[in-house]
């Protein structure tokens, strides 16, 4: 009889143990669902924001990129706001959503050459190391590099990011897409520093041209960056 009770209590835990199991693994398979959704649902905002957009129509990147929808052309930074974008337009693209190394775009092999109506796929074949652009740039400074847009994205970057953000290669590189595209590589390269200089030291490291700005105007651009566009100490709206 004690036998008896000792297997049938046994088996009401072995019982109860295994629904408590299966409780934790649906719980956990759901959790995993939710993830992936909003996974999705965030990648499904990042590619409506590389869709062609109209002037005045540009997408809300929350003031960090220096945005400013009552000039005349809506996202070009006033030269020395303190912005990230300020300092890109002043060392690296000009701001111009075209650009190419030495302005070529603008006179010599590349003349006319408008990668911001250019598709990803098409500008991966454009930045391939051996095609005309990259050799033709490793002429001028002795090694391959295809920067290009405002941002002066290179090849291997503009790929990197673009799978990241799950963007299609008949995504086109217009100016909602460059811009989408940049805000993801500086949050993400911030991200990965954890003092004032390691964040200086990975921007540099992405893009060139912040080697010729100050630490501290880098710090103060970066602060402001991070605050959403606005300068350190001014509050969020509520």
């Amino acid at each position: 009889m004690a036998f008896g009770t000792s297997l049938g209590a046994f088996a009401d835990g072995y019982s109860a143990s295994r629904d408590a199991r299966k409780d934790r693994e649906e719980r956990a398979t759901n959790a995993a669902m939710q993830d992936r959704m909003l996974d999705v649902m965030s990648r499904q905002n990042e590619i409506m924001a590389s869709r062609p957009v109209s002037y005045g129509a540009l997408p809300d990147m929350g003031g960090a990129t220096g945005f400013y929808p009552g000039s005349a052309n809506s996202s070009v930074a006033p030269a020395g706001d303190g912005t990230l974008l300020s300092l890109i337009d002043r060392t690296e693209g000009g701001a111009d959503y075209d650009t190419l190394f030495g302005h070529s775009q603008k006179g010599g092999p590349f003349a006319g050459t408008r990668v911001s109506q250019m598709t990803l796929g098409d500008l991966a074949s454009f930045s391939d190391p051996g095609g005309k652009y990259g050799q033709w740039v490793k002429g001028k400074v002795g090694r391959v590099a295809t920067p290009m847009g405002r941002y002066q994205f290179v090849g291997t970057t503009m790929r990197d990011v673009a799978r990241d953000m799950g963007l299609p290669n008949d995504t086109v590189f217009n100016r909602g897409t460059q811009d989408a595209m940049f805000q993801h590589l500086a949050r993400k390269t911030l991200a990965r520093g954890k003092t004032p200089s390691a964040k200086r030291s990975l921007l540099r490291g992405q893009w060139e041209g912040f080697k010729n700005v100050s630490d501290s105007d880098l710090d103060s651009a970066i602060a402001r960056f991070e605050n959403g566009g606005r300068p350190m100490g001014a509050r969020r709206p509520v």
